[in-house]
């Protein structure tokens, strides 16, 4: 008997585009079993929903059918709108982040999001270990090479990471405004970034 657990393991699985046996062998059970659990054929035990829930970057509440939220209830990952989510705060970097992750999930890409959230940090931390900011120790990459690969690894995330349009999700008729406000922040400072470049480059006032 399918229950809200069995429904949402094999969800989560087909949202990372695995098959059974591959998901079977990360959690360390075999793809009969794990084709059981989804089933609803058996009932497994606390260990392996806390196995199964970390693997897929879960609560244990949502595995279980208890939550719909994915990564509880607090601030930065409660699904519903904040007043908050209008002002450009880290917070709601991180939710944008959380929601624009779940919104790509139902097309494969959610661990190709979050390695480019990594990578974006990483270029930071490289960047402030260069300037002696930060300890070069805490990089085991040269300077340059730390640069050059992630910069590379994130334009293909960019270009390669992202499924064609007959794959995607059905468009948003708005995006959450936390998403909304990062875009509109970026989109400012992009263009004072590039109004800075024209006049550095060319000795003009661009007049915006």
């Amino acid at each position: 008997m399918h229950t809200a657990f069995s429904e949402r393991l094999a969800n989560l699985r087909k949202e990372r585009g695995l098959t059974q046996k591959e998901a079977a062998e990360q959690l360390g059970i075999s793809a009969a079993l794990l084709s059981h659990y989804e089933k609803g054929i058996r009932e497994c035990g606390l260990d392996f929903v806390c196995k199964a829930a970390a693997f897929y970057d879960v609560t244990c509440d949502y595995l279980l059918g208890a939550s719909d939220a994915r990564r509880g209830m607090d601030e930065s990952f409660d699904a519903h709108e904040t007043p908050q989510d209008k002002e450009f705060r880290t917070v709601t970097l991180f939710r944008a982040a959380t929601m624009l992750s779940d919104e790509l999930s139902a097309v494969g890409v959610q661990d190709r999001l979050r390695s480019y959230f990594a990578l974006a940090i990483y270029r930071v931390a490289a960047e402030a270990a260069k300037q002696g900011i930060l300890p070069k120790v805490w990089l085991s990459f040269p300077e340059r090479a730390a640069e050059a690969l992630s910069a590379a690894v994130m334009d293909s995330i960019v270009k390669n990471g992202i499924p064609a349009p007959e794959k995607a999700a059905a468009a948003r008729v708005a995006p959450p405004a936390c998403v909304q406000t990062v875009i509109a922040n970026c989109e400012r400072i992009l263009r004072k970034e590039f109004v800075e470049f024209f006049e550095n480059e060319t000795g003009h006032k661009s007049g915006q």
